[in-house]
This record gives structure tokens, C-alpha cells and sequence, in this order.
């Protein structure tokens, strides 16, 4: 392999000048910069990227930890990531977790051992074990960013998505549509974002003097299979239901796959709203109206956080809000 004591000998300067043309340019003359470019590229030299990080100590890699990459709400995230992060000259190494806690630690100790500059983490429960992972990234100076969920008790990094609001907004508009007999389906309250979202559902029916009622929740994980069971047991317990807010789209599958077997018509018999607007969402029949989070622009500007913090060799302490929009389509009606 080429290199930089050959192409002195060539361009008949110290081997420190031809250091400087790829490392810092500006110190060498515009005539020697290009000579030596040139004999570089007529020998076929490329800088050594190896010693490049261990001169800069970084190495213009980023993680991106996810839990399930099937799940269709993650491509946008992972296209936002890597847009940024490949116009800013930075390579994505992605983690798919299959939302094993095991995975997403032996990710991470990984990542610290090979100096990665920093980690952008997706789908965290935010139990003991995931504020233990994260305060020990922090307490290692590891700059991390966190997308869609975010730990309240670790004074962290994130972009998410105003859930509270956003499940208000969806409510509203059931009630809006003249629906008072509102179910949820609910993903796993311990999980603070879906915590939120069941905030906002009680808030606007608080402000439409609608009682809140527990056994109108039941609560599934977030898979197309457990909003088909998490639906039927809800409808066994409780009957008349005249519109359901579902916590994610995925779920929302599950529902309009249990009515189909029962022939329970969308939205004639039951109006449903949701929250993701993962691109199938529109392709339902009916197409499902639901609740858009800023899927793009949250990896995007989780990537844009975590690379300007490591340019200002400082941990990323900026929080993100952002807010979803709501997508009428065709599952729910208005009735009364």
C-alpha cells in the first residue's frame, strides 16, 4: 500500500508536509497542495481512516439502536438518521434489538469499547435496567440521544413526540364526531409515552364533562396480535362502544383484523382513530385515520443533536418536542 513517506519522496518534500495537505490544508501552499494531491492520486493513496481517529479520537461512526426494525414505524426514523449523518460526512452502524434487553446492553458495551463517538437509542421501557444502561453511557461521557421514549429521571437527551397532546387532539376529534363511549386500546402503561397518550385521552373527555372510566381501557404490547386480543377482550367486557382510540397504528391492525372475522363494519359500526401513521395506515380498507408523528424529522433531528455535540466535544443536552398531525381518512364517522 501507498504511503505518505512515498509520495514525499515523489513530490521531493517531508513526509509532515504531506500530512498536512490531508489534514489540515490550509498550512500548505496551493501549488504543493495540489502537486501533492495529484502524485496521491496518480498512486492511488487513501488517508488511513484508522489514523485519522486516532489523531482526531473520533471516528465519524454513530450507533442506531433500535427495538424491532420490522415495525413500520421505524424506516423514516432510520432514513432521517442516516440523511443527516451521511451529509455530515458521519457512517450509521444500526442495532436491531428484537427488544431484548440482553442485545441492547452487549450493543452498547460494544459501541464503548470501540470508541464509537456517540449513540442514538430507540425503544426504551425506561425500567431500572434501561436508567442504569443510560446513567452508565452518560457517566462514560458517551453522547447519547434518545428517540420516540425518554427516561424523566435521567437528565438526558431526546426527540419525541408530544403524546399527551397528541392523544388529546385524537379524542377530541371522536368527541367532535358526536362519540362519548370511547374505548382504548391501550400499549403498556408502564411505558411513559403510552402513559401520556391515556393522560390525554382522560383530559379531553375531562373537558367534554365525559366520566372517565377504568374498564373502558385495556391494555395489549404493541404488535398487530395483541390488538386483535386486546380488542376482543375489551369488547367482551364491555358492550356498545361507539369509537376506539388505538395507542399505535400496529395495534390499530390487529382491531380492523378482529372486525373483519366478526363482520363489524369501519366505520358504520365503530369509528377507530390512531396514532403513528405508518405508510400501510392509508392503505386499509377503510383507510385509517390517525394521529402522524414527525417520523423523518425525529431521526433527523436526533442525528443533527448527537453530531453537533460531538463536534463541541460536549454531551447532547438539547429536548426535543415535536408534535403530530392529525390524518382524516375514512375509519371514523360522525354520528347523534
Amino acid at each position: 500500500m501507498t504511503n505518505i513517506y512515498e509520495i514525499a519522496k515523489k513530490a521531493e518534500v517531508s513526509h509532515m508536509t504531506v500530512s498536512r495537505v490531508f489534514n489540515n490544508p490550509d498550512l500548505v501552499g496551493k501549488k504543493t497542495r495540489e502537486k501533492i494531491i495529484s502524485i496521491a492520486n496518480e498512486l492511488g493513496y487513501r488517508p488511513s481512516q484508522i489514523a485519522r481517529s486516532m489523531r482526531t479520537k473520533k471516528t465519524n461512526y454513530i450507533g442506531l439502536v433500535l427495538p424491532d426494525i420490522l415495525n413500520p414505524f421505524f424506516p423514516e426514523v432510520v432514513r432521517g438518521v442516516d440523511d443527516y449523518a451521511r451529509r455530515n460526512k458521519y457512517n450509521v452502524i444500526l442495532v436491531n434489538t428484537d427488544n431484548d434487553y440482553e442485545v441492547q446492553t452487549s450493543s452498547m458495551e460494544v459501541f464503548i469499547n470501540r470508541g464509537i463517538d456517540g449513540v442514538i437509542l430507540g425503544g426504551i421501557a425506561g425500567g431500572k435496567k434501561d436508567t442504569e444502561l443510560l446513567n452508565k453511557m452518560i457517566k462514560k461521557d458517551i453522547p447519547v440521544v434518545l428517540i420516540d421514549r425518554f427516561i424523566p429521571s435521567v437528565n438526558s437527551s431526546y426527540v419525541i413526540t408530544d403524546n399527551v397532546k397528541a392523544a388529546y387532539e385524537a379524542t377530541q376529534y371522536l368527541v367532535r364526531l358526536g362519540h362519548r363511549k370511547i374505548g382504548i386500546v391501550s400499549s403498556p402503561q408502564k411505558i411513559k409515552i403510552f402513559h401520556d397518550r391515556l393522560l390525554g385521552y382522560k383530559k379531553a373527555l375531562e373537558d367534554n364533562d365525559i366520566e372517565f372510566r377504568e374498564e373502558y381501557v385495556c391494555e395489549g404490547e404493541e404488535v398487530v396480535e395483541s390488538g386483535y386480543e386486546t380488542f376482543k377482550k375489551l369488547l367482551e367486557k364491555i358492550n356498545g362502544f361507539t369509537a376506539i382510540f388505538s395507542m399505535s397504528d400496529f395495534m390499530s391492525f390487529g382491531i380492523y383484523k378482529y372486525c373483519k372475522e366478526k363482520t363489524i363494519s369501519i366505520p358504520d359500526d365503530i369509528s377507530i382513530i390512531s396514532m403513528d401513521d405508518i405508510f400501510t395506515s392509508a392503505h386499509l380498507n377503510p383507510p385509517l385515520t390517525t394521529m402522524a408523528q414527525q417520523k423523518y424529522e425525529m431521526g433527523y433531528n436526533a442525528a443533527k443533536i448527537l453530531i453537533d455535540s460531538i463536534r463541541k466535544n460536549k454531551l447532547p443536552d438539547k429536548q426535543l418536542v415535536l408534535e403530530a398531525k392529525l390524518i382524516e381518512r375514512e375509519s371514523c364517522r360522525k354520528i347523534g
